[in-house]
């Protein structure tokens, strides 16, 4: 111990001055991290209670929020025959069936709407042309209730 001493003694004030400085400038260094890192832990706690206040207002808004059951419209081959489709042929069975329309282009993606309204999905479904006409053949799935 008295080594060090003798050493610090020894050493010019110059090379004293430069250590204190040194020693210094890591304490203010030091200092100034801890204080930004509380500035961040603070500013983090307020953002997670902004954030629970959030969440407990949207669970609040959903447990208020009346649960309303779609009514989904009955499933009748007959709805296809629109403008700009015809009903070829309806194959029903346990689980479906199959849909055959004569359409046009325009009239597809409706066709899709209307068996999404009836909560009827479709496991396939082909395009094919005959003569002038488009035949849209689907293979149909009800929901199995129970």
């Amino acid at each position: 111990m008295d080594m060090l001493f003798d050493w610090w003694f020894a050493t010019s004030p110059r090379l004293r001055q430069l250590c204190w400085a040194v020693w210094l400038l890591m304490l203010v260094t030091l200092i100034f991290l801890s204080s930004t890192h509380h500035e961040e832990s603070d500013a983090l706690i307020r953002l997670r209670a902004s954030h629970h206040q959030q969440w407990a207002a949207l669970y609040r808004l959903v447990d208020t929020t009346p649960f309303s059951e779609e009514k989904t419209l009955p499933f009748s081959p007959l709805d296809f025959q629109l403008s700009g489709a015809q009903l070829v042929y309806w194959h029903p069975s346990a689980q479906g069936g199959e849909l055959a329309l004569k359409t046009l282009w325009e009239a597809v993606p409706s066709a899709f709407t209307r068996l999404a309204e009836r909560n009827v999905s479709v496991s396939r479904f082909s395009l094919s042309v005959e003569g002038d006409d488009l035949l849209f053949t689907l293979q149909l799935e009800t929901p199995h209730e129970g």
